[in-house]
């Protein structure tokens, strides 16, 4: 009970910012330090062998009391009791004697459950002409009910339970008296019990929003517990006027509850003690969760992992740091400066790839970076391969060999395969949304260049016009769909697993690059039906048929290697999906140099400018007028009409022919 003389408090806790949390605002600061320095208090005062004596050590806080509104109404009515007993017996209060009051201070506790203690004190020489006296009962924690006069151990006048009431209901300015209407019974001569006249008069009472609630404080000495009181005036007539006769109080005990110092949360349920949230010391690795049970005390929480890290010691029992711990550690390091506090009470963070994990295990699947290295190493070859024949095919542009395949084909395949080999570079890193996006637009602009070679087999001519002209329209087309699909942002990176349930990145396929992927396939398609057409066609240096194994070996391996990358998703590493990548546009690409052009560079190393074929050579000189080494013979002439007649069928007679072209191939077939 009673005295509340001042703060009593631990230092203030450093600046925060020392652990980088802010500050919502400068009133929360206020707020919140008041708390924590009420909890360093609190563990200061643990019990009544460290308190001073008395009810000096107080929390400077105040709590939301509506909660025990039920309590307090209880302190209401006994003060309203009382107050009756003055105004009745003329300010003597001489219908009660100490017994009644300690009975009416012990009832008061047996009705309500969560009420520790009730006193009731008076002003001086009011109560029986006494100088002081305050009647306290309260629990002994053992199923007892101990009640004594605890004005005999110290003076409750100038403390603040007392004083604050009591100030309190001189500040009040409504109507303290209620108009009541009384009708008392008595026995007549007769023995007939009959009613008196009726009374009016004005009859004082106080109310709830009329009391005190003080701070919370630690009874040393009385209930040796941290409890909070509410005081109701007693009021009396006094010098002919209605004046203040003391108090009627209920405590309170706090231990039987819980500090919660956890952050608050949106649906949480209001609690008188949620002055105390937030105040917790969890670091922000881990999350603060209360727990029940330990009363009125610093530190009642866990520091949990959060999603994302994992307890240091996993063969802990309890895979968190008890709040008392981290309160301690935390006390020490602002009294004392000890590091321990900084040094400890952090979760690790879990392993790249772990939504969740209890240590350190992989949830990523490592890379090979041997096997990646090599075909890395491929790839680049296969690139200065291709910038080497483009530079090859320049230097050689007007060899007889290239020019009747077309140079700028050539070159365009070339650049298609440099492109291609970009693709592969753009998988190697960590994928990510950069070079996911750029992966598609190597890969599908490449397979535009290299397989232009569809439209040379339709028509084996190698017109400057033609290649421009049907090129640019399918580039127009892909790089539109290109842009879209990156404006859109249909390219993200996605989470795949391994067999073993590893996770890895990856580009992800969408529904765009499927649709793109068929209108490949399909064209490849086209170009099988169209090679199957012109195979048998009779060309200069075997131009047809290299085309038309060009395209029946890129539609196989491209859809084989295609399909098989496809459906081993979900069970492969990323080292074997890279590889299926690398293999899927490099082989095409190999083949292309090995089918394609490598016969035309073995004819150019070993200096040869005569088609390879002998009819084409036969007719041309026919055509020419001219005699090669020997004059056609009669089966000769019947296949260089067998050939003439082809030619015509598939639009390549000589008089459709580039002219300069014609007479250039012919000029070095003569010499």
């Amino acid at each position: 009970m009673g005295i509340m003389a001042g703060v009593n408090g631990a230092p203030r806790p450093r600046d925060r910012r020392d652990l980088n949390i802010t500050l919502d605002t400068p009133q929360f600061a206020v707020m919140r330090d008041a708390a924590e320095e009420a909890l360093q208090y609190v563990e200061n005062v643990r019990d009544a062998a460290t308190c001073d004596g008395g009810t000096g050590n107080i929390l400077n806080v105040l709590f939301d009391n509506t909660e025990w509104k039920p309590q307090a109404n209880a302190a209401v009515r006994l003060s309203n009791l009382l107050t009756k007993n003055f105004q009745i017996t003329n300010g003597t209060g001489g219908y009660v004697d100490d017994a009644l009051v300690f009975a009416m201070t012990r009832t008061t506790i047996e009705i309500e459950a969560l009420a520790f203690g009730s006193a009731v004190a008076f002003e001086p020489n009011l109560y029986r002409n006494m100088s002081k006296f305050c009647a306290y009962s309260f629990h002994t924690g053992n199923g007892t009910i101990k009640s004594h006069d605890i004005s005999v151990e110290y003076d409750y006048f100038p403390s603040e339970w007392y004083l604050g009431a009591k100030e309190k209901y001189r500040n009040l300015t409504r109507d303290k008296a209620d108009n009541i209407t009384q009708r008392l019974s008595e026995y007549d001569v007769n023995s007939t019990k009959v009613h008196k006249v009726p009374t009016n008069f004005m009859e004082p009472r106080m109310e709830y929003d009329d009391g005190f609630w003080t701070r919370p404080y630690f009874d040393c000495g009385g209930g040796n517990i941290w409890m909070i009181t509410f005081n109701s005036p007693i009021q009396a007539v006094i010098n002919g006027s209605l004046g203040f006769a003391g108090v009627a109080t209920v405590d309170v005990a706090l231990n039987i509850l819980d500090i919660d110092q956890c952050d608050a949360t949106e649906n949480g349920k209001k609690f008188a003690l949620n002055v105390f949230q937030g105040t917790h010391h969890c670091k922000p690795s881990t999350n603060c969760v209360p727990r029940a049970g330990f009363g009125f005390r610093r530190g009642t929480y866990y520091c949990e992992c959060r999603p994302g890290f994992y307890y240091p010691n996993a063969s802990a029992t309890v895979l968190a740091f008890p709040g008392f711990d981290v309160e301690n550690a935390y006390a020490d390091w602002i009294q004392h400066g000890s590091r321990d506090y900084l040094a400890s009470y952090d979760c690790n963070a879990c392993p790249e790839g772990c939504e969740t994990c209890v240590d350190a295990t992989p949830c990523m699947a490592e890379w090979d970076w041997a096997l990646r290295s090599i075909l890395l190493i491929i790839v680049v070859l296969i690139l200065v391969s291709a910038v080497f024949l483009l530079l090859f095919i320049h230097r050689h542009r007007r060899h007889p060999v290239l020019h009747e395949a077309g140079v700028l084909y050539l070159q365009i395949v070339c650049v298609g395969a440099v492109l291609a080999t970009g693709t592969d570079l753009a998988l190697f890193p960590k994928p990510s949304a950069a070079t996911c996006t750029s992966r598609l637009w190597f890969e599908h602009v490449a397979f535009v260049l290299i397989y232009s070679l569809v439209r040379r087999a339709k028509k084996l001519q190698p017109q400057t016009a033609l290649v421009t002209r049907g090129l640019a329209l399918a580039l127009t087309v892909v790089v539109l769909y290109l842009a879209a699909w990156s404006a859109i942002g249909l390219s993200p990176v996605q989470m795949a697993r391994t067999g073993k349930g590893l996770k890895f990145y990856m580009c992800q396929d969408t529904w765009m690059s499927d649709g793109i992927t068929i209108a490949e396939g399909v064209f490849l398609l086209w170009g099988v039906y169209i090679s199957s057409k012109v195979h048998s066609v009779v060309t200069p240096y075997n131009e047809a048929k290299s085309i038309c194994w060009v395209v029946y070996i890129t539609f196989i391996l491209k859809h084989l290697l295609l399909v098989t990358r496809k459906f081993s998703i979900g069970q492969i590493s990323p080292d074997v999906l890279y590889l299926l990548y690398v293999l899927e546009l490099q082989v095409p690409v190999t083949c292309t140099f090995l089918v394609y052009f490598g016969p035309k560079l073995r004819l150019i190393r070993k200096g040869t400018v005569k088609p390879s074929n002998p009819d084409i050579y036969e007719l041309a000189t026919e055509e020419s007028g001219t005699s090669g080494p020997t004059s056609p013979s009669p089966a000769g002439r019947r296949r260089n009409q067998s050939f003439a007649a082809k030619l015509e069928h598939h639009h390549l007679t000589a008089g459709n022919r580039d002219l300069s072209h014609g007479l250039a191939m012919r000029q070095s077939i003569s010499q």
